[in-house]
């Protein structure tokens, strides 16, 4: 292998600030276009399931079950997927997951177009996709650094979340469409396929080099305890020695157990009550949110560029948590729209920038299992999330969760404030 140039040509340095100079990189290419099209998959077969099995005539208790058997296995894999990805490298964790979920759902495609699924297959199969997406999520997120250089993360990442969101803009209607002229199970097979797709462009990456130490980012890397090692102990320690991130956990635990109870449970309840929104209104509304989630995550390898990333995350958490705040209260679909597609785009810079700044905080050896408790606090809040709404709609109105989504914003936001850490990041 080359040595690096000491020094960058002026040409060399204008190309390393283009936002899309990672896409100069063919194996970087690759990545994203393989893992854009399973996500599209993912988002045409999560609008097929609930009526594949409630058209199997499983009722409630079947979609139930599957997605609990999901979420549940998701949670489980997350930490030892990422041992695995940093004991075997990324690319080889991702292969295997993208191999059985295509599996997996070739199998439950040829049933459904043959006849019925039963229950247990469709438990099963949820629970399949589940514990690989725990898996491969860690092992995503850590392949990057090693595929382009670190001044192009920041850009990297805007365009491999970008790719992804728009994915997650197009595919429910593709889904809908398939579903609606032809049946659930041609769904199930396009994503059975974009899993093929996926593997197949992972198989065309080059061999991954080792990313690069961070450069003076985050704690020296944490004691090796020797050939034994499990991991486990070094990802303790690099915790404990990290401020920073510890305090990412934390965030996004507070974020976790909030966003996903507002979003999924009381905007749903809060449109239904308010005769100018509807179900309707709840479509526009999330739709405007992908919009600006994908505008935010786009441009966040910009505005990265030359300025401080920290005080940009903190202001980012305190003005979303305003909005969300004050959304039940904003008259007209327009405005609720507009203050939506607002939030996502301020969501969208926070995914890249954070993803970006844990990316290099840990030592290299322990990257994917550091991504993976991330992911790991992420999973587990979703459904405590889900539950905490379900509690205070009981009590209170839709409102309520909003303002309390808001407060947990502004004590974030908070947080990041108090941290020297975050500040000078």
């Amino acid at each position: 292998m080359s040595a690096e140039p000491a020094m960058a040509t002026p040409a060399a340095s204008r190309q390393a600030r283009s936002p899309l100079a990672s896409l100069r990189r063919r194996d970087f290419r690759i990545l994203v276009a393989g893992q854009s099209l399973s996500t599209l998959g993912d988002m045409v077969y999560l609008v097929a399931l609930p009526f594949l099995i409630l058209g199997s005539g499983y009722a409630a208790n079947g979609l139930s079950l599957t997605l609990t058997g999901f979420g549940l296995a998701r949670i489980g894999t997350a930490l030892p997927g990422g041992a695995l990805a940093d004991r075997f490298g990324a690319r080889p964790v991702m292969l295997g997951a993208d191999v059985v979920r295509c599996a997996a759902l070739t199998a439950l495609t040829v049933t459904a177009a043959r006849g019925t699924p039963s229950l247990v297959q469709l438990a099963v199969t949820g629970v399949v996709l589940g514990a690989c997406e725990g898996a491969h999520l860690p092992a995503y997120r850590s392949i990057t650094p090693a595929l382009v250089p670190d001044e192009e993360l920041p850009a990297a990442n805007a365009v491999s979340i970008a790719a992804n969101l728009f994915a997650n803009v197009i595919g429910p209607p593709i889904g809908g469409a398939l579903v609606a002229v032809v049946a659930p199970w041609p769904a199930v097979g396009v994503d059975a396929v974009s899993f093929a797709v996926s593997a197949l462009a992972l198989v065309a990456i080059s061999r991954p080099r080792a990313a690069a130490s961070p450069r003076g980012q985050g704690p020296p890397p944490a004691r090796t305890e020797g050939p034994d090692d499990s991991g486990v102990l070094s990802l303790a320690a690099f915790v404990r020695s990290s401020p920073l991130y510890r305090t990412v956990l934390a965030m996004t635990a507070v974020l976790g157990i909030s966003v996903g109870g507002t979003l999924e449970v009381a905007l749903p309840v809060l449109t239904r009550s308010r005769h100018d929104l509807g179900p309707a209104g709840y479509g526009w509304l999330m739709a405007a949110l992908g919009v600006g989630m994908l505008t935010g995550g786009a441009s966040a390898g910009v505005l990265a560029r030359g300025a401080r990333q920290g005080p940009i995350v903190i202001s980012a958490l305190a003005v979303n948590g305003g909005l969300l705040a004050g959304l039940p209260h904003v008259g007209g679909l327009l405005a609720m729209a507009t203050t939506m597609a607002v939030i996502g785009a301020l969501d969208g810079v926070l995914a890249v920038l954070v993803m970006t700044a844990t990316q290099r905080m840990p030592p290299p050896r322990l990257l994917a299992r550091a991504q993976a408790l991330i992911s790991l606090v992420t999973f587990a809040m979703f459904p405590l999330s889900v539950t905490a709404a379900g509690l205070v709609l009981h009590r209170w109105s839709p409102a309520a969760m909003f303002h309390l989504t808001g407060l947990g914003f502004a004590a974030v936001a908070l947080t990041g404030l108090a941290s020297r850490s975050l500040r000078r990041l």
